[in-house]
């Protein structure tokens, strides 16, 4: 009677702690929620549904199942952002927007006179706080000397009106120094063309009250402009002449002359010594056929700052 009153009891326990089990499993997954995405469909009646409720964070896609084009135009003109501005959906397509800011936000297809095509969005609960970023990217990595690039980001908060400095160290300062000024556009957005002479470092800046905002390192890297030309050619010898260009000269020292060979492969036929215009002429035996000339800048002469660099080819025949 003990003995099975034991194992009675011992059962019991088992069930009670795998039902507490049971109960507690699903909560060890739990975490906070995350934003939601919902869609609205526009067909050739109206949206549907016309008015929906989201959180700030949410994302609404309005996709077209009509056989027109439809536009998307909110009374709001802040507080979300959109995929496209102005918003239009074509045939099969799907446009999005984001909220970020509580309240309401009624919105209509200006085309369509049917009290369908007109809904309101209804964001609840606290907006979250923002943090202010910027970003920035550069349109090239490597230039050659003299050729301009597009530096470009965005803004946190992404009001337009926002300035933004751009600041630059090149390759022996060391400190940066406000190069450019741009002012941000609709979402935030901002571009600005820059003109780097060596390697460069790029970053943008912006001030959100009492803080300065600042974005990470975009380096940009310089090749010397290599410029060959052909001058003469007569019997068996092309003449040219070659002058490099970057923001330091290249008197005394050297470029290779390359014949590009039947596998395809470059190869030196000579090397030349620029003078002190950082150029100098040459010449070189062509044989029958074509020969495909041109002049490299190794790095080893190209100098701090820069990468090495050749000229464009030239195509020669006799």
């Amino acid at each position: 009677m003990t003995i099975n009153r034991t194992r009675w009891i011992r059962g019991a326990a088992a069930v009670v702690s795998g039902a507490l089990l049971a109960v507690a499993i699903p909560s060890l997954g739990a975490g906070p929620v995350s934003a939601a995405t919902q869609t609205i469909t526009i067909t050739k009646s109206g949206f549907v549904p016309m008015n929906l409720t989201i959180t700030p964070g949410d994302t609404i896609n309005f996709t077209n199942s009509d056989a027109s084009a439809h536009e998307v135009i909110f009374k709001a003109t802040s507080g979300f952002t959109c995929t496209a501005t102005p918003l239009v959906v074509q045939p099969t397509k799907t446009q999005s927007c984001t909220w970020t800011v509580a309240g309401s936000y009624p919105y209509s297809d200006p085309n369509q006179r049917d009290r369908n095509f007109r809904g309101t969005v209804t964001v609840d609960g606290v907006t979250p706080a923002v943090v202010p970023k910027v970003s920035l990217a550069s349109s090239a990595t490597v230039v050659k000397y003299g050729k301009g690039i597009t530096l470009s980001g965005k803004t946190l908060p992404t009001a337009a009106g926002t300035t933004v400095d751009i600041l630059a160290m090149a390759m022996g300062e060391t400190k940066y120094s406000k190069v450019a000024s741009v002012m941000t556009t609709n979402g935030g957005t901002y571009t600005v063309a820059v003109t780097p002479e060596i390697r460069t470092s790029y970053r943008a800046e912006f001030q959100n009250g009492t803080a300065r905002v600042v974005s990470a390192v975009a380096a940009v890297q310089v090749r010397p402009k290599v410029r060959l030309v052909l001058r003469t050619v007569k019997g068996v010898r092309a003449r040219f002449t070659v002058k490099v260009i970057s923001g330091q000269t290249y008197e005394g020292r050297y470029v290779r002359v390359q014949r590009k060979n039947s596998l395809g492969h470059w190869t030196t036929i000579k090397r030349t010594t620029l003078g002190v215009f950082s150029s100098d002429r040459f010449s070189v035996r062509i044989w029958n056929g074509t020969s495909r000339i041109r002049t490299l800048l190794p790095a080893s002469q190209a100098g701090p700052g820069y990468l090495a660099s050749a000229s464009r080819t030239i195509s020669v025949s006799r």
